[in-house]
């Protein structure tokens, strides 16, 4: 099972998922971004590490668009490895107002929300939503580079404050009655596994900002149905949503495709999870797919499940590996040998990186 992990050293989610994928008895091997590469021949692409070819059987990754290149190097060997979150649904969850358009189109509920290349329709859309309205970067996160708009007055320096990278901003209706407040919610394989409110700090509008206070929450049946119906539409295997209650109902803020575990301490998120990229693989080598996250269907119950794919053991996951583990893999006929240590060899005459399942 290959992690692959954006900028710097592995942060505390990732080894904890590391930990409890050990724990079954896998063996993860964690690599950033930078480590990867492929190689694309007759044989088709070929993913490596120090430029060595690695087989796995599963990749679970925390990429997005800070991490452009390694979503080059997932979206050429994604089709051949079982993964969870494909790069498309990833970049499209990454862009808040594509995804506005996508939830919207499927029915989910969402803020009123224009995309304005400059001044003259931000002051259209804000004096139709009415004010206070929200000013946002299309991809910022963490509530950053997102402002509050009380008036005409503050609206055009509010969004030159924020404007950073570009002159598009989004415009947003303002939930006035969620203020400070929202709901941080967990889908993995459309199925909604955990829900923590946050609250911002006092004075802040925001609810995911810098200082936020979490706490485990219940949702109604009304709001888990909008939240699976989110993760289909959004195509996520892997996700989390800002839900905020809001007078007519829940409307959903925006998704996200990597949850940050923190506040989730009252449930182990990496048992879905592990479970979900089991299944997959399972799903690969019977030579079925397993519907997972597809628009517009619910995915299949866990009980239902065990008569499409059959369990698999974590023994059998770990010794049962595909013979492309034992093919050879390299130009020059060398084999992936079992247990050899995991990358960053000059490629010169050397053995292909091993490749833990």
């Amino acid at each position: 099972m290959l992690i692959i992990i954006g900028e710097g050293p592995a942060n505390d989610d990732i080894k904890y998922l590391e930990e409890g994928a050990r724990q079954r008895g896998h063996l993860p091997l964690v690599v950033s971004w930078h480590e990867l590469s492929v190689a694309l021949d007759d044989r088709g692409p070929r993913l490596c590490a120090g430029g060595l070819p690695l087989a796995v059987d599963g990749i679970i990754h925390q990429l997005s668009t800070d991490a452009l290149p390694g979503l080059t190097v997932l979206g050429a060997v994604e089709d051949g490895i079982a993964h969870l979150n494909s790069t498309a649904a990833v970049l499209r969850s990454a862009d808040k107002f594509a995804t506005h358009v996508r939830l919207a189109a499927c029915g989910v509920p969402t803020p009123a929300t224009a995309f304005c290349p400059g001044d003259r329709e931000l002051r259209i859309f804000a004096r139709a939503y009415g004010y206070p309205v929200v000013l946002k970067q299309p991809d910022g996160a963490r509530g950053s580079e997102v402002a509050l708009a009380g008036g005409e007055d503050d609206l055009i320096a509010r969004a030159e404050s924020i404007r950073g990278r570009g002159r598009p901003l989004l415009v947003q209706r303002f939930v006035a009655e969620a203020a400070g407040r929202n709901h941080r919610v967990v889908v993995v394989g459309g199925r909604f596994v955990a829900a923590v409110e946050q609250t911002g700090r006092p004075g802040d509008f925001r609810s995911n900002g810098p200082g936020d206070v979490c706490r485990p929450v219940a949702l109604t049946d009304e709001e888990v149905a909008v939240v699976e119906r989110t993760a289909r539409a959004a195509g996520l295997d892997l996700m989390s949503a800002d839900l905020l209650r809001g007078r007519s109902g829940p409307v959903i803020l925006e998704t996200n495709s990597f949850p940050a575990f923190g506040g989730f301490g009252h449930v182990d998120l990496r048992d879905p999870i592990l479970d979900l990229i089991e299944r997959k693989v399972a799903a690969r080598r019977a030579g079925t797919g397993v519907p997972v996250a597809v628009p517009g269907h619910r995915p299949l119950a866990r009980e239902d499940l065990a008569s499409f794919v059959p369990p698999v053991p974590s023994a059998t996951f770990v010794e049962e590996r595909p013979a492309a583990v034992e093919a050879p893999l390299a130009a020059d006929g060398l084999r992936v040998p079992d247990g050899a240590p995991a990358a960053g060899r000059s490629p010169a005459g050397e053995e292909p990186v091993t490749a833990p399942n």
